[in-house]
């Protein structure tokens, strides 16, 4: 999987004596940006918008079309949102529906929680559904967990609040850019001299007696992707250049964000694919040849659990630059798996809490934007593979041949899937399987049906696989237990 360009965003933050007229173009831009998303929720025309904006507020033409992408934008953004919500409560209802099928095993005082709550989520669901068919989007701008502190308000006054909710709604503005104008973007014009960047900024005719027509920034540095910013603005092939402008608790910052072309594909199939097995606190790494045999295997830390955003980010992009540096030198593919992570998070009532403090703090969506972005850069292909039944598959046929862990096992049968070769077993024999302690455990596989297909009988294996398993679990726990007694 790789596309021709991609759109990369570099930032940086930048020093200005007089701020005033940022603050005032991003209280316009912003209180245009509401008016504008109630209007297009009305389904007003965009063409008589665009003429009774640019005439009554005073901006050009292009400030009202960088205004209409940024709307479109998060109206696209919350539409995805609720497609995610409706599909996180239908799997909840789901799962309580399962749980409820067992009501003799319940206590009258789960049972009645279990019900009410299933009740709470069927009528949520037909108000997101009733919202979804309706057209209308809701978007909290200035954030709904901000909005919502007014009631419970601890170390600050409601005055206090309010100015803090205001300068969160009028904290940033946009401004889009094309290929036939100066520089990528006729409003904002970035040169560079020196490796320093100067950006000199047109502000809306309804500012210019205050402020004059355009704001001179200078001395601008970015300390990652400079190189590729001074050669995008440069280039004789023009590039479209998109700014976004957002103000935090510190200072201004910049966002510059433009196509950039991909990397000719290095990675060669001959040469073998290198899987990954994305987990909680670690990426399994496992590489083979075209034959699909193991050649090496390693453990890449991953530990995310108590970091902060910033240093999930950081570590996310170490641990994804050496996978993708080793395929660099190898010239193989990377294979991941195709995993609704989604789902996954919805089961971690059912998970011992260790495990599901680590899935919590566990940024699957961060992972693969890093692996696509990184491997755009790098000229390796990334393929997507089904994830069903991988792990069970490595534990039963590779850990224990190859000394692998459950892991790097399943990380073997991702990057062979990704080869193109299927896994069969030996039906109607017994077969150990290696656990992490170092012990094995028997597990009876059922005899081969003529009438089921390959999947349907890695079904009925897991089957055994799982109970095999469970029964392992329960005896190590009361092992533990009659230790400590």
């Amino acid at each position: 999987m790789n596309e021709e360009t991609k759109t990369f965003t570099y930032q940086t933050r930048f020093s200005l004596s007089e701020e005033n007229a940022l603050d005032a173009y991003a209280a316009l831009f912003c209180q245009l940006e509401r008016k504008l998303f109630a209007q297009l929720m009305a389904k007003a025309n965009i063409n008589e918008l665009k003429r009774n904006y640019i005439a009554t507020y005073g901006i050009t033409a292009r400030q009202f079309n960088s205004l209409h992408y940024s709307i479109k934008g998060k109206i696209s953004s919350a539409k995805e949102c609720q497609k995610r919500n409706i599909e996180k409560i239908k799997e909840k209802i789901s799962q309580l529906e399962k749980k409820l099928k067992t009501r003799k095993k319940l206590s009258p005082a789960v049972l009645f929680n279990k019900t009410c709550s299933l009740n709470r989520l069927k009528k949520k669901l037909k108000d997101l559904e009733d919202t979804s068919k309706n057209g209308k989007v809701p978007i909290c701008f200035g954030s709904n967990k901000v909005f919502r502190e007014q009631f419970h308000l601890e170390n600050k006054t409601h005055e206090e609040w309010k100015k803090d909710w205001i300068a969160l709604r009028n904290n940033q503005f946009f401004s889009i850019g094309s290929k036939d104008e100066t520089a990528g973007n006729q409003s904002c014009v970035l040169t560079v001299k020196e490796n320093k960047f100067f950006l000199r900024l047109r502000l809306p005719n309804c500012l210019e007696k205050q402020f004059g027509k355009h704001l001179l920034i200078e001395d601008i540095r970015f300390n990652y992707g400079k190189e590729k910013i001074a050669e995008a603005i440069t280039a004789e092939k023009k590039r479209a250049m998109t700014y976004r402008f957002l103000k935090d608790q510190k200072s201004w910052r910049i966002f510059v964000s433009f196509e950039e072309q991909a990397t000719p594909i290095i990675s060669k199939k001959e040469l073998g694919m290198i899987g990954v097995d994305i987990n909680a606190n670690h990426l399994a790494v496992t590489q083979i040849d075209h034959y699909g045999n193991k050649l090496q295997s390693k453990n890449v830390s991953l530990n995310l659990y108590g970091k902060t955003k910033q240093q999930a980010k950081a570590i996310i992009g170490d641990a994804v630059k050496e996978v993708i540096g080793l395929a660099k030198q190898k010239q193989a593919a990377v294979v991941l798996e195709d995993l609704n992570f989604e789902k996954k998070k919805l089961t971690l009532k059912d998970q011992d809490a260790s495990i599901a403090r680590m899935l919590s703090s566990f940024s699957y969506g961060k992972i693969l934007e890093n692996f696509y972005a990184k491997a755009f850069k790098e000229g390796i292909e990334i393929i997507r593979v089904s994830p069903a039944y991988t792990s069970m598959l490595g534990a039963i046929k590779y850990k224990k041949n190859y000394g692998l862990s459950t892991h790097a096992a399943a990380a073997l049968c991702i990057a062979r899937r990704g080869m193109g070769h299927f896994e069969k077993l030996p039906f109607g024999k017994n077969k150990q399987i290696l656990t992490n302690e170092g012990s094995y455990l028997q597990l009876t596989l059922p005899v081969r049906k003529e009438n089921l297909d390959e999947y349907e009988m890695l079904k009925e294996v897991f089957k055994s696989y799982k109970a095999v398993h469970v029964a392992h679990i329960r005896a190590k726990k009361f092992r533990s237990l009659s230790n400590k007694r």
